[in-house]
């Protein structure tokens, strides 16, 4: 049977098709794609103290396989300053999620004025990537911020 419908098609399809249905393979984009190997950190921390946020210690139960299209570890945190005439106080996280992402845009957002709302995004694409907090990225965030005071008095 499977002979009968090779050969009708054969003499059905015009000159030179007939190759493509004995010949080739067809292969999906997601079956040539590579699997996806990345592995991150997962978890959500809403204090500075859980164990999320701070990484040195054992960190397996946190370790996720990504699945799909997810192949890009990511670092959110969201932190706070508060300001008077005087002073400002020092940046306080209220939340840090890790996990593996499709999109991931890095950067900080910064919202307000006496009380400032720092968002900030990390990503990176190789296994276990996403154990940063992020401090440094504040930290020049923070710089500039200082310096385009000192340049607009």
């Amino acid at each position: 049977m499977r002979y009968l419908m090779l050969i009708s098609l054969s003499l059905l399809a015009p000159e030179g098709e007939c190759d493509l249905l004995r010949d080739s393979v067809h292969v999906t984009s997601a079956a040539a794609r590579p699997n996806n190997e990345l592995w991150c950190y997962k978890c959500l921390a809403e204090t500075p103290e859980n164990r999320c946020a701070d990484l040195r210690h054992n960190n397996s139960a946190l370790i996720h396989k990504c699945h799909n299209d997810r192949r890009i570890c990511m670092v959110k945190r969201f932190s706070y300053t508060t300001s008077t005439e005087n002073s400002t106080t020092a940046l306080k996280m209220w939340a840090l999620e890790r996990n593996c992402t499709k999109h991931c845009e890095p950067g900080c957002i910064v919202i307000g004025e006496r009380t400032k709302l720092y968002a900030c995004t990390s990503c990176c694409t190789t296994s276990l990537c996403n154990y940063g907090s992020g401090a440094d990225m504040w930290s020049i965030d923070l710089a500039c911020a200082f310096l385009v005071i000192i340049l607009s008095l």
